[in-house]
Formats: C-alpha cells, sequence, structure tokens
C-alpha cells in the first residue's frame, strides 16, 4: 500500500498537468469579440473651395470605435498641419461629416484626414487638393479719365447681385444700375457717355448693404 505522502504527490503532480493544459487550450481559443469586428471603411471624402473658404465632406461606413478625425492641411512649403478635430459618432450605418476651413492657403491646399481609433490605431485618407482664390481688397476703376465707359474690378466673396451708382460731387445720382458678381474678382462695366464733364464717384454695394467699394474717377468729352 502506498503511503499517504506518495498518494499526495501524485495529486499535486496531476493537478499541475490539468492547470497547464487548461492554460494552454485558453490560449489557443481566438477572441471572440475580435474575430467579429470589422475594420471602418471610408467610403469617399471630397471637398470644394469658394473664394477663400474650403467645404470637406467624408462618408463612413461600420463604424463602431472612431475616437476622431483629424483634418490636416498642407500647402506650397509642405508638411501637414492640424486644423480641425471632428468626434466620431460611430454608427453602424453609412455616416456623413464636414468641416469648413475659412482660412486657407494662398495657391494649392491640400486636405487628409487622420482617423484615431478607441485603441489607439491610426489611419489616414487619400489627399483632396482645393484651390484658394485670392480676392482683391479694392476696386479699381479704368480709364480714368474716361470718354465713353469705365470698366471697374470688384472682388466678391459669392455670388451676388450688387447695385451700382454713380454720383456727382454735390452729391446727385446720376446713375443707378444692378449687376451679378460671381464669386471671385469680377470685372464689369458701365456707360458713362451721357454723364456732363467733370469727377464724379462711383460706388458698387451689396443688396444688403454689407460690404460696398467706392471710387473716384473723371469724365472728360
Amino acid at each position: 500500500m502506498k503511503s499517504n505522502a506518495t498518494l499526495l504527490t501524485l495529486a499535486l503532480i496531476a493537478a499541475f498537468l490539468v492547470a497547464n493544459i487548461t492554460k494552454v487550450s485558453a490560449q489557443d481559443v481566438p477572441d471572440a469579440t475580435a474575430a467579429s469586428s470589422t475594420p471602418m471603411l471610408l467610403l469617399s471624402f471630397n471637398g470644394a473651395s469658394q473664394g477663400t473658404v474650403a467645404n470637406l465632406q467624408w462618408a463612413t461606413e461600420n463604424e463602431t470605435s472612431s475616437k476622431w478625425f483629424v483634418i490636416e492641411r498642407s500647402g506650397a512649403t509642405g508638411g501637414y498641419d492640424s486644423i480641425g478635430v471632428v468626434l466620431g459618432i460611430n454608427n453602424d450605418n453609412e455616416t456623413n461629416y464636414s468641416f469648413t476651413d475659412d482660412y486657407m492657403l494662398s495657391g494649392n491646399n491640400y486636405y487628409r484626414l487622420r482617423e484615431v481609433d478607441m485603441n489607439g490605431v491610426v489611419r489616414y485618407s487619400t489627399v483632396v487638393t482645393l484651390s484658394s482664390m485670392q480676392i482683391s481688397t479694392k476696386m479699381e476703376v479704368y480709364p480714368n479719365p474716361a470718354v465713353a465707359s469705365i470698366s471697374f474690378s470688384v472682388p466678391s466673396a459669392v455670388p451676388q447681385s450688387v447695385i451700382v451708382q454713380v454720383y456727382n460731387m454735390t452729391g446727385v445720382m446720376v446713375i443707378a444700375s444692378q449687376q451679378q458678381l460671381v464669386a471671385g474678382n469680377n470685372l464689369e462695366t458701365l456707360t458713362v457717355a451721357n454723364l456732363k464733364a467733370g469727377n464724379y464717384i462711383l460706388k458698387v454695394a451689396s443688396q444688403d448693404g454689407s460690404s460696398q467699394f467706392v471710387q473716384s474717377f473723371v469724365k472728360i468729352n
């Protein structure tokens, strides 16, 4: 008959072997959560610029663990800078996002998204290139002096209708008309052949009065 000490030793060895077998088996079982996790899909990333403002849009699908989207911009000098952050919504269905850059760099602007997951994984989008249209800050009138007509260049941030007026030096309005501007720099023409020789003021103002340009010119016969 085996002694109690021998039986206790054998029992401990068996327990050790069973514990190790259990441990190895647990390591071999795949993580069910990880196996069912599908990476987020970036369906689209695009944008459009108007003057010096860029509007960016992107869409995702199967988004379940996004922490945020960092909007990065680069210019002619190279190197990307972070200009904004949009928090992830985390929706299994299609999700649409947007971001507005109100202060584009001069010339070409290169935009990309840096998506950061909850677990720290970073993914980058493709690059969207948009051009900034630098708008003049003043109105120019020529020829000056004028004979039959004048041309004037006027900037506009958006397409709009403006009121064009000409005043003589006593403050009397002698010409009034409306003209349609496009976004950017506009070159318009106004007939002044019927005006008497003298000094005049050309005023171009938006319909709501939020912006206006004033420039003097001389009319000769």
